[in-house]
This record gives C-alpha cells, structure tokens and sequence, in this order.
C-alpha cells in the first residue's frame, strides 16, 4: 500500500512530466508566459525610442569592418593630389591652378574611363575657361545647409554650366552622434525644391545609364558603407608622367571604371573619422562610388521590419520552451541567440556582421523564460513542502484516534 510520501513523490513526477512534455498548446504556454512577454513588449518598445537596433548593428559592423579582409575596387580607381603634388605642380595655392588641373583631367580621359568624381573645389572664377575632356563627370560642390535641413549650393567650374552627360553632385560626408561618417544619403534636398545626388549615387546613374533602385522610403535616409574596397591611389605626378606615353591611350588603363580625382594634401582640410580609421574625402567618395556601381551598400532597415523581426525572434524563443523539454531548450536557446540575430540582421542589412541588434532581446527573453520556469516549480515545491509539514500531524491524529 502507498503512503503519502509514495504519492507525493509521483504527483511530482507527474507534474514535472507534464510541463516538460508539452501538454499544453503553444498559445496556453504563452498564457504561463507573462514575464517573458512584458519582457519582449518593454524591450521592443524602449528599442525602437532609443534607435537601439541602429546602435547595436553600427557596433557590430564597425567590428566587422575592422576585421573583414580588403577586397579590391573592380569598378572605380582613384587618382589623388598629394602633398608633393600641391607643392610641385599646384604651387601650394589654393584655389588649385585651373590650367596645372586640366593637364590632369586630360591625362585621365586618356585612359578612357566610363566616368570622372571631381572631388575638388572649382566654384573660383579662374575654373570658368578651364577646358574638360568630353567625358560624363560628376563635379563635386559644396552646400550650405539651411535651417530645414536642405541645401544652398555653390556652383562649379566658375558658375558655368556642366556639359551634357555631366551633373552636380553634393560633396558632403554626414556624420552620426559621434562624429563618425558611416555612410550617404542618395539625393540630398535642394533650397526652393528639388534635389541634388550624392557623389556615388550620380556616377552610378551615368555607368548604369538610369537612376539606381532605391525604394521611396529609402530617400532621404542615410545608406551605409562597409569601406570594404581597397584603392591603390595614383598620385598626379605619376599619372602625367605615364601619359606622356604613345601607349597610355593604347593601355586604356581606365576603361569602363569611375575614376575619382581629389586631394589628399593637408592644406584640404579634408580628413574624417569613419569605422576604418581617418579618411580623406576622396577615398570616402570612392568607396560610395564602388559601393553604388557594385550594389554592396547597406540600405537602412524599415522600423516596422525590425519590430516584426524582434517579436518574431522572442516568440521563436518562447517556442523552443514549448517544444523541446527544459534542458534541451535551454541549449537550443543558446545556440539560437547568434542563429537569429545573424538571420535577422540579414534581412535587414543584407549582412552576416550586422548581427549584434538581435542579442539582447533573445538574452532577455531567455532570462525571463527561466525566471518563469523557476518560478513555477518553486511554487509547485513550496506547496508541496508544506503538505510535508502538515503529514505527520494527520498520522498522529490518526494513531490517537485508533
């Protein structure tokens, strides 16, 4: 015959047999579930106040960035004024000598590029003669920006106007809270109406003939940069040096690229902190311009997208607990965190660095799930405790009453 010991001992057996086997339905569990769902509601919430997803994945990718092997620029090349270029050829004044900088763009179309960046300050007077070589460039401006966030914009080449195939683009490098330039936005609003491109944006419309895809809750929001391209930059002096060769123009040695000609002299002023360290301008504007032509930036994710994605990774979490018993689950959970976080950052950023803006949901939702599953054999253990404690009374009731 069983005592009370015997049948409490398999009550808990039983009860730990049904919590562990599932025999609840998934949307009764979620009922059990409380804590772990306030905590995705509160965490979705405060994410999405905070600009938290955005934060976490710049983190993650700027250790990506720091990490990931340079791949080499198919699609642009860069040419660049140096210090001993400014001195020698430029005679370290500035505006630069329009006639010193015509030799140079002619030396460029010479190797027959599909496209010029002009990253240089031609708004002075002394630009508005300066022969161009027939082909299509994006001559870089600077634009004072108004109190409404658009822009005034200087005009290059001494006022005059651009050639056909040719077109202004907005030399500007945005910087996040920190001062860090990560990325571009493709058109830039203009005072009065209209827009102006990003220097990267206008050479990929002129090399693909037509304006790029860029979805219309897409503009006016920054598109990233991962400074995966590696340049090796051609310093002016060498370049008119090799095109006075019968066979410079024979060795087309720009054919079908985006050439970018700009300054990396100090008197430019022109450095900026970016993930990958400080950067001039121009290198900046090259790796917008491979980014466009190859389709490797990273766009910005939708708000709603990310809220989709996190309450889908925190019930995703919560069904592990439904369907795989405690132990398994708990390992399954842990495997799951980077799992879904690489997932979901591949849809939003379309890459496997971004992966850091799903973890601490995941972690936290984990958390409270054990919290919960604590919480509910503590209480379980207490009631039974104190059944324990009442037994032995009722057995000397019992014998007293024999």
């Amino acid at each position: 015959m069983m005592n009370t010991d015997d049948i409490l001992d398999h009550e808990i057996s039983r009860l730990q047999g049904f919590i562990e086997n599932r025999r609840f339905s998934f949307f009764e569990r979620l009922s059990h579930s409380r804590p772990a769902l306030l905590t995705i509601t509160v965490m979705i919430l405060v994410f999405q106040m905070r600009h938290m997803p955005e934060q976490l994945a710049n983190s993650s990718l700027d250790a990506a960035i720091a990490a990931e092997r340079p791949v080499p620029a198919r699609s642009a090349r860069l040419v660049v004024i140096d210090d001993d270029d400014y001195k020698t050829l430029f005679h370290a004044r500035s505006p630069l000598d329009a006639n010193a900088l015509a030799g140079v763009l002619a030396a460029v179309a010479k190797g027959h590029p599909k496209a010029m960046v002009i990253d240089l300050d031609t708004s002075d007077d002394s630009f508005r003669g300066m022969p161009v070589p027939n082909v299509p460039t994006v001559w870089n401006v600077a634009g004072e920006e108004m109190a409404d966030g658009s822009f005034k914009l200087e005009a290059p080449l001494g006022g005059r106007g651009v050639a056909s195939g040719s077109t202004l683009a907005l030399a500007i490098a945005p910087r996040d809270e920190r001062g860090i330039v990560r990325g571009y936005q493709h058109r830039y609003a203009l005072q009065g109406g209209g827009t102006v491109d990003s220097p990267g944006y206008a050479a990929a419309k002129i090399v693909a003939g037509r304006p790029p895809e860029d979805p219309a809750d897409h503009t006016g929001q920054t598109h990233y940069l991962d400074f995966r391209y590696q340049f090796a930059p051609i310093r002016v002096r060498d370049l008119l040096q090799d095109a006075q060769s019968p066979q410079w123009e024979k060795m087309a040695l720009f054919n079908g690229q985006v050439v970018v000609v700009g300054g990396e002299y100090r008197a430019a002023r022109d450095q900026y902190a970016t993930p990958k360290g400080l950067m001039d301008g121009s290198a900046i504007v090259a790796q917008a311009v491979a980014a466009e032509v190859e389709n490797t930036y990273i766009s910005p994710a939708s708000r709603w997208l990310t809220g989709l994605l996190m309450i889908a990774g925190g019930l995703a979490t919560l069904a592990i607990y439904h369907f795989f018993k405690f132990r398994a689950a708990f390992l399954v959970s842990l495997v799951m965190v980077p799992v879904l976080s690489i997932a979901s950052n591949w849809i939003l950023f379309h890459r496997f660095a971004a992966w850091g803006a799903m973890v601490p949901l995941v972690i936290a939702v984990i958390i409270a799930e054990l919290y919960s599953k604590a919480a509910l054999y503590l209480a379980f253990y207490q009631k039974v405790a104190k059944l324990h404690s009442k037994e032995p009374k009722a057995v000397a009731a019992s014998h007293s009453a024999h």
